[in-house]
């Protein structure tokens, strides 16, 4: 039951309907790097190395490999890796935190050597009022820093009149938020609503939400996985409308 209990806390169900899904080892031979090097660096981040990770990456970057490959074709399969591994049911949060661990471990190494680069977009990331659970919010923030996007991570149990004001006074092109308990998920709703006028849409995630909350009222998109808010962000970023977009990731 404790572990049931760690995986509804990170959004997902135990009872939920699943399709087929692969086996772990299936999984990593479909994100595996063909390159050898790149191959032991997804592997890092996939057992959560975070050491070995560094001293891969730092190997690479000696070598003149390019931090923006390092960081798409060896770092980000790996933790594609763990987040369906995770999604299919075979692994659980504390493998999904080391894995994030090792892959912020390397992206950091690669970021001081690229220094400052055009920002892909800039997502503001919450946990709404009444909530402190975090762990989602936190790993979808670092999977979105690695995928080149400004975060403004403004923590959690926050104000919708917060998110409000920071539309209003900065440009944000997506607002992630999270809710672990139903007693506080209508506070997406209202959030959706209240800063549907920027024209920013809300992507929700967490426990207590699914695609039949979501779709219940507009200017919101549902991500199940961590790495859909990457997609959901690169679609926004792009000009889709958030209606648009949920038809791309239902």
């Amino acid at each position: 039951m404790l572990e049931v209990g760690i995986r509804i806390g990170f959004g997902e169900y135990p009872d939920a309907e699943k399709k087929t899904a692969l086996k772990p080892e299936q999984v990593r031979e479909k994100y595996l790097p063909k390159n050898a090097d790149y191959a032991a660096l997804t592997d890092a981040v996939i057992e959560g190395e975070v050491k070995e990770a560094q001293k891969l990456t730092a190997a690479l970057l000696e070598k003149g490999t390019d931090p923006t490959g390092i960081v798409v074709d060896a770092l980000m399969p790996g933790i594609q890796t763990v987040c369906e591994i995770y999604d299919n049911g075979d692994a659980f949060v504390p493998e999904v935190l080391l894995a994030n661990d090792a892959l912020v471990a390397g992206v950091a190494l690669c970021q001081d050597r690229l220094g400052d680069i055009p920002s892909a977009g800039r997502v503001a990331s919450l946990v709404i009022e009444g909530d402190v659970h975090d762990i989602g919010k936190n790993i979808v923030a670092a999977i979105l820093r690695a995928n080149g996007f400004e975060v403004i991570d403004m923590g959690r149990d926050v104000l919708v009149e917060d998110v409000v004001n920071l539309v209003k006074n900065e440009k944000i092109d997506l607002v992630t938020g999270t809710s672990l308990m139903s007693t506080t998920k209508e506070g997406l709703r209202t959030l959706a609503k209240e800063i549907a006028f920027s024209g920013v849409p809300v992507a929700c995630g967490g426990a207590a939400v699914d695609t039949h909350f979501t779709e219940s009222f507009d200017n919101s998109i549902y991500g199940k996985s961590p790495l859909d808010a990457v997609k959901i962000a690169q679609a926004v970023v792009s000009g889709k409308n958030w209606e648009e977009v949920r038809k791309e990731v239902k």
